[in-house]
């Protein structure tokens, strides 16, 4: 978040900008070296539901990216997470009325069959009989697009998956025309006004079929600004959904920009944009979010502890989010072995399973994200994030800064126990807060609000 000062009120520290007089002064003035300041306490607000965590798989598109359903089954029970998200491609999907009636892939039975994992069926992608094989944007394929849909729900309802209504409809409806930026026109099978329809009749024909039925709309690729998204809204796009589905990342951005700061402000700005009823927007739901740890890519390097940090970040402050519903990290493993190839390095896990750092950084975000049951964020403080958490295992605090390279010390009135995520465990009055995450039990010392102090 940007704030408004006026030259003279500004200190430069450590490559961060500061406003003087939002600082209380410590030992030393919050004008010259060290600055200052209190993380105060307040009301923490409880979850309707607990975040939702997941990890995008591949079995519905083939074989060809290593994935096989023991060993995915064993990472995500690993993990701890509750879901796995995967495409039920319409063409590969024997439809009653193209072919005979149909189901999901073997694969994906025996996927199913090995988990106890929730899951997340995207139904997606064109049907060569229908419309040449373009995307459904005339009244006849986007009825026979309704109709592939309640056969798949018809097949899967029995697991209470979630359903998510195509898959970067604004990326990938025109291949030949490639990426789509902006809303686009009515003329443009890429639009938003053109998936809004597809999504409306597709989500009324699930609804016949399943009235309870989890259904997301959106899976917006990129869309800077949100526009996009926005045009599928005020288009009708979202009537009967259960919430909007969005896609986000940044490893191409400027190198300053690569962080969970920038990714969790993205998502709050989008928030922001959405229509309301009654007050209220539906709820958002992150299905693809991620941190390729190439080596020599054309977007540059991500070190795997980067990544680990940034999406540690992304889901603890999801948690903390009540109007987020769920953050399916992309993805469980590497797809493929090219260390500078990004699309290769998105896993949790290498290709042969073998964890990275991020694996841990979700194994342990995940278990407080499930543990925690009444949630606040506090940004009260330039370039920092503290989370209170009230759970099973009592008050807890949890602290980073938004910038790689800040550093500052969480001063208490009393020793307290603490230690960053995927780290080694410390305990005193002062505790060390860098980027990583750090967790803090607080005991008696959470009536006192803790000061800082910016290395």
């Amino acid at each position: 978040m940007k704030r408004r000062s006026s030259p003279a009120s500004l200190v430069r520290l450590g490559g961060r900008v500061l406003a003087c007089a939002t600082l209380l002064v410590g030992t030393q003035s919050a004008c010259s070296g060290q600055a200052a300041g209190t993380l105060p306490d307040g009301p923490l607000t409880r979850r309707a539901t607990p975040l939702i965590v997941g990890v995008g798989v591949h079995f519905g598109i083939g074989g060809q990216f290593g994935y096989e359903p023991a060993p995915t089954a064993r990472a995500i029970d690993e993990l701890g997470v509750a879901s796995f998200r995967d495409d039920i491609p319409w063409v590969a999907f024997k439809q009653k009325g193209l072919a005979v009636p149909g189901d999901i892939s073997p694969r994906q039975q025996a996927m199913v069959a090995a988990t106890r994992a929730r899951p997340l069926w995207i139904l997606t992608y064109t049907h060569p009989a229908v419309d040449g094989g373009k995307a459904p944007v005339s009244d006849t394929a986007r009825r026979a697009f309704a109709a592939f849909n309640q056969d798949a729900v018809r097949v899967t309802e029995a697991r209470q998956p979630l359903y998510e209504i195509w898959n970067e409809w604004n990326l990938n409806a025109a291949p030949e025309r490639g990426m789509l930026r902006g809303a686009g026109t009515a003329d443009d099978p890429r639009s938003g006004i053109n998936y809004a329809r597809l999504a409306n009749q597709a989500t009324r024909a699930i609804r016949a079929v399943d009235p309870k039925a989890m259904i997301l709309v959106g899976a917006a690729g990129e869309d800077k600004g949100w526009a996009w998204v926005r045009s599928v809204a005020a288009n009708g796009g979202l009537a009967g959904a259960s919430a909007l589905s969005v896609h986000y990342y940044n490893q191409c951005e400027p190198v300053a920009k690569r962080t969970g700061a920038d990714a969790i402000g993205q998502i709050e700005a989008l928030h922001r944009a959405l229509p309301t009823t009654d007050g209220h927007a539906l709820p958002i739901y992150v299905t693809e979010l991620g941190w390729p740890t190439t080596t020599g890519g054309p977007c540059g390097d991500i070190a795997p502890e980067r990544a680990a940090d940034n999406v540690a970040q992304f889901l603890l402050w999801s948690a903390a989010t009540p109007w987020m519903g769920g953050v399916w990290v992309y993805q469980l493993k590497d797809q493929g072995r090219r260390p500078s190839e990004m699309e290769d390095n998105f896993g949790l896990y290498t290709y042969d399973y073998r964890p990275k750092p991020a694996a841990c950084a979700v194994r342990e975000a995940t278990a407080l994200a499930s543990a925690g049951k009444a949630w606040r964020v506090d940004r009260s403080q330039p370039g920092i994030t503290a989370l209170r958490v009230d759970g099973a295992e009592g008050s807890k605090m949890i602290v980073w800064t938004d910038a790689p390279d800040d550093r500052l010390v969480l001063k208490f009135s009393g020793s307290v126990r603490y230690r960053p995520i995927c780290g080694q465990a410390g305990q005193g009055a002062a505790v060390p807060v860098g980027y990583r995450p750090v967790v803090i039990a607080l005991g008696a010392a959470k009536a006192t609000a803790p000061r800082f102090e910016r290395q």
